[in-house]
């Protein structure tokens, strides 16, 4: 009895959650990964050293490309002359342009990481945390030539309420890997035909400007608490004082006082309170740039004489 034929797909994705994915898929014996495309390496520090991505170094294994355009004419070539059922593609970071979402035989299928339509673009998770959503998800989307707007094949939601950053992207790509093998086999055996997305509904997750991890302290404590956990990777929410931009690595909500946004409430070994816009918000520990992270108790015994009670943050 003849075996039944592999799957064949491409991969197109960069970072760490696109690289889960590549290994998982990898090891499904029914599915054949036909070419990696990733990032090109990037130069980086003074030396302008090299600094690969992960897909770099599995070269002996699968083919891997990394083509500064995708109009350029090898490798075009290069992906046109294998022929794959599907491309999966997990934040690639580049637009894919017409040639490529029409040549593999199912198209392209996209994991994202909310449930679309709500938070389309290049930054869902952190969005729909700093939004204070309770609910995200993951959207198996086939691409089309418009942002995150492809007909969605299943979407799974996952419960991301008082998750960080980091505890949001794990639990979404554990849902993803415990359902993309049955996606990919239910589009390319079965055929499965995609469902529009409500386009009326859609909203947009804008790429993340570092300036908006400056604290502003007249947002409501939850606001607060809710962009730092947004942010938490990357770009760590801070405050100004003394002419300098001090990150806030952990902290909690106190109390529903009031008084003026920004006015220090308190200074102990405990934690620097600070009014904001309905309470206080106690921070915990903190960075000073080009410093280590340090505990209430550093911070206390660092600063005391120069943060005092009815200071005001910026």
């Amino acid at each position: 009895m003849a075996k039944p034929e592999k799957i064949k797909i491409g991969f197109a994705g960069t970072p760490e959650v696109a690289f889960a994915h590549f290994e998982y898929l990898q090891n499904n014996p029914h599915i054949d990964i036909s070419f990696v495309l990733t990032q090109p390496n990037k130069k980086t520090g003074r030396g302008l050293g090299e600094s690969k991505t992960l897909f770099s170094d599995i070269d002996k294994k699968v083919l891997v490309l990394q083509p500064d355009s995708l109009f350029d004419e090898d490798a075009v070539s290069s992906i046109t002359n294998i022929k794959i059922d599907l491309l999966v593609v997990v934040a690639y970071g580049k637009i894919l342009p017409d040639w490529l979402l029409e040549y593999p035989s199912f198209g392209c299928l996209n994991v994202h990481f909310s449930q679309l339509p709500k938070w389309r673009g290049a930054a869902p998770i952190q969005r729909a945390i700093a939004n204070g959503d309770k609910v995200s998800g993951i959207s198996f989307m086939k691409i089309v030539n418009e942002l995150d707007a492809g007909p969605i094949y299943e979407s799974y939601d996952v419960n991301i309420e008082e998750n960080d950053f980091y505890q949001a992207e794990k639990k979404l790509l554990e849902t993803s890997l415990a359902n993309i093998n049955s996606v990919i086999n239910e589009i390319v055996i079965n055929n499965k035909q995609p469902q529009e997305q409500e386009h009326k509904a859609a909203t947009l997750a804008e790429k993340i400007n570092p300036s908006e991890a400056t604290l502003d302290w007249k947002c409501s404590a939850n606001e607060i608490k809710s962009k730092f956990l947004a942010f938490k990777k990357w770009p760590v929410v801070n405050f100004k004082f003394d002419d300098q931009k001090i990150q806030i690595h952990d902290l909690e909500i106190a109390s529903n006082q009031s008084a003026k946004p920004g006015i220090v409430s308190d200074f102990t070994k405990d934690s620097l309170d600070v009014f904001c816009g309905d309470g206080v918000i106690k921070i915990k520990s903190v960075k000073f740039p080009g410093k280590k992270v340090i505990s209430a108790i550093d911070f206390f015994n660092a600063k005391r004489d120069i943060i005092s009670c009815g200071d005001i943050l910026i």
